[in-house]
Order: C-alpha cells, then structure tokens, then sequence
C-alpha cells in the first residue's frame, strides 16, 4: 500500500493543502479561502482532507504536517498568529480530530523543509532558506532538522536589525528590521522618497523594478540597498550555520539577477571564509513548499 502525506500551509488569506506521496509525488492539491475562527478552520481542513482520501482509497496516510504564521512549540502548540487573531492554540490536538498524527511547524520552517526535501535545495542537509515578500521571513536547516530554538522563536530572520533603515519601524513594533527594509513593503517604502513614486497612489514592488530595468537611479538604488541588506542578512547566518546553500524565495525573488546580483556581491564580500563560497539560487517550489516541508516532517525523519 502506497503511504502518502498530507502537507498543509495555512495563510491568513488561504489555506493551501496537498497529499504527498513517499516518493515526492504531488498527488492532489486544493486551496480555500481560510476562516480566522479556530474551530471553524479546523472543521474545514478536515472535510478537505477526508474528500481528498476519498479519492485514493488503496494509498495508506501517515499523517499530517501543518504549517502557521507563528513560533511553534513541539510541533503542535502555537503561541500566537497576527495575521489569524488566533492566541495559543494547540494545533495537533486540533487537527488531531482527523485522527492522524499530527505535526504543526511555523510556515517559512517547514517552506524550507520542503525546499530541502524536493526544492532547489534537494541532497543538501543544512541550508537558509530567505523568504522575500511582502514580509520577509526563513527557515533554518542544519543536520536536516529545523532549527526553532526554545520557544519557537528560531528562524525569524526578517528581525534582524539591519543598518540602511534604523529608524523605520517594523511590524513587529521594533525598529530597523531587516523587513523593513529588504520586503515588497519596505522596498515601496524607500521608493516613495522619490519621484515618481512619490506621487502614485499605488506603488508595487513590480513597479520599482520596472522603473529600475528602465533606467531610473534611484529605483536601481533602493533594490540594490534592499539586496544588500539581504545579503549581509545572509553572511551573518553563515557564520551561525554554515550552511550548504542559500536559497532566496518568496514573491519579490521573481525580479531575478536585480535582486540576487546585489545580495551576492555582499556576501561574497561579507561572508567568513569557509562559508564564501557556499552557493546561492533562487528557491524553486514557490507556494507548494509548505505543502512539501509538511509532508516531509513525517517522510524525513
């Protein structure tokens, strides 16, 4: 019998679900709208889940790895999610309705587990993986393992202060994160200093590298300001880690050699000695990593 997995990444916006196989192969995926209600999400990862297995009746489920927007605790207990209005929340006594095993980790942890499992950074067992986007975030793999730390709080990479914007506050409160400088809205940020920009209503991070292909000074700037944040980001955690690759994923890593040409330039300038010369690509699974890092808390151990 054929032992699958089911790798669920749940959002603010939605929740994104996939059953994988032992092998790697992505068998089926759904997506939903997420509800911010903790019984109510629940209730419907489940009925998702038993319509899913309904559909591959001789396949033998092992169980379900989850990820949430939040520092995760032994894999099941979650101390707070933002951007879902939850509090602590147990998790896998939650999903455990299923009546599957049950392992919860933070998003951007089990995004690079998957990177590592099936994704650019596949046959390496220690490696950063940097999620730009709207926020930045990372996962930290080492010995192919997570790193958390003692109460969830390992990877949080977009926290660290960072020397271009001091005074900019972060969403976390604090201020000079590297999110605030390095993410899509940091990014917009230090675009609206200038013109054009200045005078749009809506700037997108897009818009800034356009206006940077084009030509414009100070767009060029700004994302090379935001690479080299990231890749100062990079050499640091090197040290803490040296690991195998670094791998840059998320939404604003689709610019491509604009974004990645300046975040290799300082590290390669930054990073210590046996970690210089490590590789660094772009991550490849994009939004299925979470789903791939989920099953591969059960199929990696």
């Amino acid at each position: 019998m054929r032992q699958v997995c089911f790798g669920i990444d749940v959002g603010g916006t939605t929740v994104k679900m996939g059953l994988v196989a032992q092998d790697g192969e992505l068998l089926e995926k759904q997506e939903f709208v997420s509800a911010h209600d903790v019984e109510e999400m629940f209730d419907n990862i489940a009925v998702h889940m038993s319509e899913v297995m309904s559909h591959f009746p001789d396949c033998q489920c092992v169980g379900a790895g989850i990820g949430v927007p939040g520092p995760v605790v032994d894999q099941r207990l979650v101390r707070g999610c933002a951007n879902l209005g939850w509090g602590e929340v147990d998790v896998a006594a939650e999903l455990g309705r299923t009546g599957l095993p049950v392992r919860a980790a933070n998003d951007a942890n089990l995004a690079a587990m998957g990177e590592m499992w099936q994704g650019a950074g596949r046959g390496c067992r220690d490696l950063v993986l940097l999620t730009v986007g709207t926020g930045l975030g990372g996962g930290l793999i080492s010995g192919g393992r997570m790193i958390t730390g003692f109460n969830g709080g390992g990877g949080e990479v977009g926290h660290i202060p960072s020397s271009f914007h001091p005074d900019w506050q972060c969403g976390c409160g604090k201020y000079g994160c590297l999110e605030a400088t390095a993410s899509a809205s940091g990014i917009i940020r230090a675009a609206r200093q200038f013109a054009p920009f200045n005078e749009m209503k809506r700037v997108t991070a897009k818009d800034v590298f356009d206006a940077a292909r084009d030509g414009d000074e100070n767009a060029r700037q700004v994302i090379t300001d935001a690479g080299h944040a990231v890749g100062h980001c990079a050499a640091i955690l090197a040290c803490v880690i040296n690991p195998e690759i670094i791998l840059i994923g998320g939404g604003v890593s689709a610019a491509g050699r604009p974004l990645m040409d300046p975040i290799e330039e300082v590290f390669r300038k930054e990073a210590f000695g046996p970690s210089s010369h490590i590789r660094i690509a772009r991550a490849m699974l994009g939004n299925d990593a979470g789903i791939f890092g989920g099953a591969a808390l059960f199929f990696c151990e």
